[in-house]
């Protein structure tokens, strides 16, 4: 004696129609989920593509930019050229080094966080010592001093102790 929609349990029409159906709505969830994961793939590989192959143009206007601060603030330093770096693992670029016009001293140009903000910074660093010029940090803002009074010496110094470990200077640097 079968019951009601006992034939769902015994292999019948109706078991087939909604398997068919079940199959159909798993497919195009599957669909939907692989565009949606393509355009996100999609974007990530643009823009993955834009670093890169920006990066020249990227250093050279940064250069430029930090010239123009120098400038202003009546500081005759300025930067020349870029100190490329071979990528290595385990080494997380943290800013971009150049060389100083007319000296063999090198520059480290990155960003130094201070209470939630980004201060963009330079340090000297002496290539015959890999050392920091002057134990300090210049800010590359419009006034220096006054955001260098808003920045902590503690975390200054421990800037400058990343700056001079021996893996975190440029190739080429000399240690004495």
């Amino acid at each position: 004696m079968m019951h009601e929609g006992g034939s769902q349990f015994l292999g019948g029409g109706d078991n087939r129609a909604e398997s068919e159906r079940y199959w159909l709505r798993t497919q195009d969830i599957f669909k939907e989920r692989g565009i949606y994961i393509g355009w996100i793939v999609g974007i990530l590989l643009l823009g993955g593509g834009l670093w890169f192959f920006t990066q020249s143009l990227r250093t050279t206007l940064l250069r430029q930019t930090v010239n123009q601060v120098l400038e202003k603030v009546q500081d005759s330093r300025r930067l020349d050229g870029l100190i490329p770096q071979p990528p290595s693992w385990g080494r997380i670029p943290w800013g971009n080094w150049y060389t100083l016009t007319g000296s063999k001293d090198r520059v480290l140009v990155f960003s130094l966080m201070s209470n939630g903000t980004f201060i963009p910074c330079m340090a000297v660093v002496s290539s015959a010592t890999g050392k920091v010029v002057d134990d300090t940090i210049l800010p590359l803002t419009s006034h220096p001093e006054q955001t260098l009074k808003q920045i902590p010496r503690g975390l200054i110094k421990i800037y400058i102790q990343r700056i001079e470990s021996p893996s975190f200077l440029p190739t080429g640097a000399v240690r004495q």
